[in-house]
């Protein structure tokens, strides 16, 4: 089995026409999901599933993004922020190691355990092609504690006509890509050059990305996209592509772009600022943003 973040032909962005994730459902384990912790979120009881030594296995039915939504339990009052960690296994042949830190989310509280004290969630989406596709998560090494996790899944319909393109607050430059004899605008964002965009909701954002592909990346690649609203982390989307065949960029013979990809983010009634990076240093993704 793989242990390195890549995929060779599981994770991919349907490619239809643009499309948004429904309403999500939370899934239950297929295995070892006996054991259950319910926590009280916004005055919401949220069943959470710990994953244990043996670790928890779902059964999903593509296509869908599915959404990892984790707690890491603390039971002495520490301010500091707590670090956890956990293994995704696809299909038994892919993994995606999940590395998150928060500190203690004060208003959580368990019917379960109510002297103990849980982080902020730490979010992580993966998109699942067609298909029947088996999810194992792992036990972190080293944790003290089992992390609680809820699996949610979202299935796809058509975006429609009404939406917004935004331009980044900020930016190096403007990159444009040639796709189906059409110029589309991109903008740059790197690990160490972020983008930021001002968002009106209640609204959906959706993040089109592209990874540039150097002479020295082999045919596929992944990648990482981290979403930030103020310190917060809304979300760290994993991503797999391919050397698109039938794109080029603009004034750079010497770099493809991959396949385009998605992620989506809802953006609540008011104005507000997400920050977008590249999780991985070394790595150009190009970056459009549509509001609708």
């Amino acid at each position: 089995m793989s242990r390195t973040v890549y995929s060779r032909s599981l994770l991919f962005i349907l490619a239809a026409a643009l499309s948004l994730p429904l309403e999500a459902k939370l899934l239950k384990p297929s295995m070892n999901g006996e054991e259950k912790e319910i926590l009280i979120v916004n005055s919401k009881r949220r069943l959470y599933y710990p994953i244990g030594g043996e670790g928890l296995q779902y059964i999903v039915e593509g296509p869908t993004r599915l959404e990892f939504i984790s707690r890491y339990p603390v039971i002495k009052k520490k301010k500091q922020s707590h670090p956890y960690h956990f293994t995704i296994v696809l299909d038994g042949e892919d993994t995606v190691m999940v590395n998150h830190r928060y500190k203690v989310q004060k208003s959580i509280r368990s019917v379960q355990h109510p002297k103990h004290r849980y982080t902020y969630s730490g979010n992580y989406f993966i998109n699942l092609g067609q298909g029947t596709h088996n999810i194992e998560l792992l036990h972190g090494d080293g944790l003290k504690y089992p992390v609680l996790l809820r699996v949610l899944a979202k299935e796809f319909e058509s975006l429609g006509k009404h939406k917004e393109i935004l331009m980044p607050m900020v930016f190096q430059r403007t990159v444009k890509l040639v796709s189906n004899k059409k110029e589309v605008d991109y903008y740059e964002c790197t690990h160490e050059l972020p983008l930021q965009v001002e968002a009106d909701g209640k609204k959906t954002l959706r993040i089109m990305n592209r990874l540039e592909f150097s002479g020295a990346m082999g045919q596929e690649e992944s990648y990482r996209l981290r979403v930030r609203k103020g310190e917060k982390i809304v979300g760290t989307y994993y991503f797999n592509t391919e050397r698109s065949s039938e794109s080029r960029i603009l004034g750079k013979a010497d770099r493809v772009p991959g396949r385009w990809r998605s992620c989506e983010i809802t953006v609540p009634q008011g104005k507000h600022t997400y920050s977008m990076e590249v999780a991985d240093r070394g790595k150009t993704v190009l970056t459009r943003f549509i509001l609708y």
